[in-house]
This record gives structure tokens, C-alpha cells and sequence, in this order.
């Protein structure tokens, strides 16, 4: 069997440094224990990395990228979600690169060194909901009873490295230079507990503008943080019933909201224990855009296709009209494998089918329209994202392979959002890549100039390294490869964020 085929069927030897238990019987055969997603055991830091070719003087910053890592057997069969978040920073400054790699010390992270036994399951076990019941279900918030990781997002804000998890998790602050974890972060109390996985920084404001939301309850609720995290506005939104979103859009007046038709029954969740989606296709897309300090009574829902989304791009305003492009998928219902047994659903849901996508909405007159922009099969995509709610016109995204077998990027993808070309570059046979961000040049310029930085690891010998990118020319190849000084697991998002927030 040649690479490429033992690569997209995840057939992969594990490297040296795999811990023991990935070999039990229980986890032997889950593809995100083995090979590229063998976990990683070891914190690092180091200073001065050696480097292929020439760091460029105009790159200060650092590059984050999460990583979901599980630190200790688990007790049940695995969720690629469910490893504990593992940051990585990759530090740029004075042509020099340093490296951090640290454990997230969440609540359930530190019960388990402690060896506190936890009710809190991870995504592929039954979820023990009796304290929920006894509370009252609309009383507890979903890291109460799910495994709340905070493996999933990054974002500044205020000076402070966030992250948190996939669904409405906790968010937990970094050290944006040590990446030692701060605590909770609960904004002075303001903040419900939970957070959406994709909480947006206004860069023009400083403003944090994220959502909160819970398996049995019907409305979301909106938070604006001003520049130095003190609450600056909130509002309940009702909905037809509890949903499942992932991210939210702002444009420099409005924020965007989301309710697409795929999400769990909570009747059910609370019968069986277990979440069970379903896609809706009967209901429409719908899309609530409402002033940044609005209330419910000013949401304008705009009805659309039905599908799901992960990851938007961007959203920005042109007269009346609010343009958002993303990531859609218009059929998320899954095709499970037999085969794959227990795992059939997880690794069915991990095969993502999506393709950059366009919604228009006038807020004046009410018209709408949609249209897919390529049919490429590509996700996580990030634009520069100190322009986050202003017209963009380039983003990067990961190319992902249909016929794969786990979520593995090949190739990275930058987009011209105005002319819809298209570059692609592969990152070579043998390699696979992370989430890519956009660093911006320190001498400003035009919206493209700058770097674009993903860490790759090679599937033969699992080295790792940071591979930059002239981003006006990325089918150049990278100008620059950093040596990282241990093997990198997968990951799931990365930001870049510019040196002045981090050093001054």
C-alpha cells in the first residue's frame, strides 16, 4: 500500500513516543489514537529553532494552535473532541523563533491528575444527567455533565489568550507568552459559564462579542465585552427550540447569529443520555442579524437553503446589504460504516463535505440571496482576523479529501473572495497540514502582504515543522521551514496574533 493510500485510510504506524494504552483493548482500534494523532505526553519549551531558509524581518507575532490531547487512558471509547486542549505558540520576533507547547489545566484535566473521579463523560458515553434532572434540566450548563476540554478555539482579547471548547465550554485564560493557564475566565462574573466555540474580537474596538447556549434550553444569550473585558451589553434571543451552532459573524454595526436545521432532540437526550443530531431538511437555514447592542425585538431572521455550517469566513456591510461567506455544508446527515463498529458515527461525522458559500441579506428590504463560490471540498478557513467584520477580500483555507478516511488537510487553499480564483498548493506527499493564519507584515500594505503559517508533520518520520508562506505567492512554496523540537499533534484551530499584543 503506498503512502497517499495508507495516509487517506488512516493506516499509519505509530511513532515512538505513542503511549502504551493506545494499544489496549478498548482503544487499538480508533483511528484518532494512532499514527498522526497518537497523543503527544510531553510540555516543551524551547529557544532560537533552527531554520530552512530565512525568517522574514517584517514578521513579529506569534502563531497559536490548539490541539485536542489526551493526557491519560480514557475510560471509554475515544471522541476525537474529547482529548484535553494542548496549546501550541510559535513565537516570531527580531528573526528568531521560540516554541511553547502546554497542557490546558481545565477542571477536568486537573481531576483527573488528582485523581478525582468525574461524572463528566466524554462525547461517546452516556452522559449522567441525574444532578441535571434533580436541578431542574434549564439550570446547568452542558460542562456539568460533558467532558469540557477547551481544545478547540484561540482568540486575544484584552491583552489575554482565550480558549475554550468545541461546544458552549468554559473559557479558560492563557499566558499569551508562557501559555500557562491563568483560570477560568468569567469576564468579573458576567459570563454564564459557557461561551461559543467562536467568540469574535473587534480589533477596530476591542470588543468581545460571543454567546452562550445549553442542550435544554430554547434562546441564546448574547454578550458584548468592551476592550477591557467589563460587560457592555447583553440580551436573551429566543429560539424554536435548543440548538447546536458552532460560530457567530459581526460586521462593524451588526452581529450574526445563526440557527441551522441540525440539531438534537433534548427529549431524547434526556431519555438515553446521548445527544442524537438529526438534519431537518424540511426546516430552513435561518440567519438572525441584529445591531451589535441590540435586543430580540430588533433581530431580523433571513430564511435560506437548508445546511449547516461550521466556519464562516467573514461578514461585512455594502449599503443595505450584509455579505457573509462560509464554509457550507449543504447535507450534514452522515453515512455511517458498519465496518467501523462502535466508531461508525464519529468518524462519520469527522468526514466533512463543504465548499466555500455566499449569503447576502438587505436589511431595508428584506431580499436575500445565496450561491455556492467554488466546489471545492474545503474547511477552516480564516481571513485576517484583525479584519474580522470589514470587507475582506483573501482567506486561507484547508483542503480536505473526500475519500478520507479521519480529517486530515492536504493542501493548503487562499481564496480571492472578489474575483472567486482559487490557489492551491499541496504540502507534499507524506505531509499533512494545520489550520493556516494570516500574518500581517509589520510595513502594512496591501491586504495580502504578509505570511501565511501552518504547522506540518511528516507521516514517515513524524517531524514536525512551521512552514511559512509568502502569502501574495503561496504556490512559491514556503520561504521559510522551521525545525520544531518534537513531533506536533493534530489540531484543530490556529490564530495569529500580531507581536504589539503580546510583547507591546
Amino acid at each position: 500500500m503506498d503512502l497517499r493510500t495508507r495516509v487517506l485510510q488512516s493506516q499509519m504506524p505509530d511513532p515512538d513516543d505513542a503511549p502504551a494504552w493506545v494499544n489496549d483493548e478498548l482503544h487499538v482500534g480508533n483511528p484518532y489514537l494512532h499514527g498522526f494523532y497518537a497523543p503527544v505526553m510531553t510540555e516543551i519549551t524551547a529557544d532560537d529553532l533552527e531554520v530552512e531558509g530565512t525568517i522574514p524581518a517584517d514578521m513579529y507575532g506569534a502563531y497559536y494552535r490548539q490541539s485536542p490531547n489526551p493526557m491519560f487512558r480514557p475510560k471509554f471509547d475515544h471522541h476525537f473532541f474529547d482529548g484535553d486542549g494542548m496549546v501550541y505558540g510559535i513565537y516570531f520576533r527580531d528573526g528568531k523563533v521560540s516554541f511553547s507547547r502546554k497542557y490546558v489545566q481545565t477542571e477536568v484535566l486537573k481531576d483527573d491528575i488528582n485523581g478525582v473521579a468525574s461524572t463528566r463523560n466524554g462525547m461517546m458515553a452516556e452522559f449522567d444527567l441525574r444532578d441535571a434532572e434533580a436541578r431542574g434540566y434549564e439550570e446547568v450548563r452542558n460542562p456539568d455533565y460533558v467532558r469540557d476540554t477547551a481544545n478547540t478555539t484561540l482568540n486575544i482579547h484584552n491583552g489575554k489568550l482565550l480558549t475554550g471548547w468545541y461546544n458552549a465550554g468554559s473559557v479558560y485564560e492563557l499566558d499569551p507568552v508562557t501559555l500557562d493557564t491563568k483560570g477560568l475566565q468569567d469576564f468579573g462574573g458576567s459570563l454564564r459559564t459557557t461561551l461559543n466555540a467562536h467568540p469574535k474580537t473587534d480589533m477596530r474596538t476591542g470588543e468581545l462579542i460571543g454567546y452562550d447556549y445549553a442542550d435544554f434550553e430554547s434562546f441564546y444569550t448574547y454578550y458584548v465585552w468592551d476592550k477591557n473585558g467589563a460587560l457592555k451589553h447583553v440580551a436573551r434571543i429566543d429560539l424554536p427550540g435548543p440548538r447546536l451552532p458552532h460560530d457567530i459573524t459581526i460586521t462593524e454595526n451588526y452581529s450574526i447569529l445563526h440557527d441551522w436545521p441540525f440539531f438534537h432532540d433534548p427529549e431524547m437526550l434526556k431519555s438515553i443520555g446521548r445527544r442524537v443530531v438529526t438534519f431537518k431538511p424540511d426546516l430552513p437555514s435561518r440567519i438572525g442579524v441584529m445591531p451589535r447592542y441590540g435586543t430580540q425585538d430588533q433581530v431580523k431572521w433571513f430564511e435560506f437553503k437548508p445546511g449547516y455550517v461550521l466556519h464562516m469566513v467573514n461578514a461585512w456591510e455594502e449599503g443595505d446589504w450584509i455579505i457573509m461567506d462560509g464554509c457550507m455544508q449543504p447535507d450534514p446527515r452522515i453515512k455511517r460504516d458498519p465496518a467501523e463498529g462502535p466508531l461508525a458515527s464519529m468518524l462519520a461525522y469527522m468526514r466533512v463535505k463543504s465548499h466555500l458559500y455566499r449569503w447576502r441579506m438587505n436589511m431595508r428590504t428584506g431580499e436575500t440571496s445565496e450561491e455556492s463560490l467554488d466546489d471545492l471540498n474545503v474547511e477552516f478557513c480564516l481571513p485576517d482576523v484583525d479584519l474580522y467584520g470589514q470587507k475582506t477580500r483573501y482567506s486561507y483555507h484547508q483542503h480536505i479529501p473526500l475519500e478520507a478516511k479521519t480529517l486530515i488537510f492536504t493542501d493548503l487553499v487562499k481564496y480571492d473572495h472578489e474575483t472567486l480564483k482559487r490557489e492551491v498548493v499541496s504540502y507534499g506527499d507524506g505531509w499533512l497540514g494545520s489550520e493556516s493564519a494570516f500574518a500581517r507584515s509589520t510595513n502594512g500594505g496591501a491586504e495580502d502582504n504578509g505570511y501565511v503559517v501552518t504547522i506540518c508533520t511528516n507521516l514517515e518520520t513524524y517531524a514536525s515543522e512551521c512552514w511559512i508562506y509568502a502569502a501574495q505567492d503561496i504556490t512559491a512554496g514556503p520561504i521559510a521551514k522551521v525545525k520544531l523540537p518534537s513531533r506536533c499533534g493534530p489540531g484543530f484551530h490556529a490564530t495569529w496574533v500580531q507581536g504589539e499584543h503580546i510583547w507591546g
